[in-house]
């Protein structure tokens, strides 16, 4: 019984550390540094939107031609980058090092922003 019972939670542990491997990453991903970039010019979009830089006429559909534009200029398609900010979000490690290098890369710009107005 003892053998039964030691042979069923080595099977059950070695089955769950199997689980926990990252999965394969897709075809259409984005690669890291791709994301970063267009995360920070969505999140300068949004700020301008909360400082009122942009008018409120429409502010939802001026952000969609907004992201539109993002998405032209980096080369990606909004469904690429919905997909691959889904799959990030699965995988917790890669998101946080993406968010890491999204909010240090705006910490830089706004150094250079207040260095600017001195």
């Amino acid at each position: 019984m003892k053998t039964r019972c030691l042979t069923l939670i080595a099977g059950i542990l070695l089955s769950a550390s199997c689980n926990l491997q990252e999965r394969k990453a897709p075809d259409y991903l984005l690669e890291q540094d791709r994301m970063v970039a267009v995360m920070v010019d969505m999140h300068l979009v949004e700020t301008a939107g909360n400082l009122k830089l942009i008018g409120p006429d429409s502010t939802s559909a001026r952000y969609g031609e907004m992201f539109a534009s993002i998405f032209e200029t980096h080369g990606v398609s909004k469904m690429a980058f919905d997909s691959s900010l889904y799959y990030y979000a699965t995988q917790t490690q890669q998101m946080d090092s993406i968010y890491d290098m999204v909010l240090e890369e705006l910490s830089e710009l706004e150094s250079e922003v207040s260095a600017g107005h001195r």
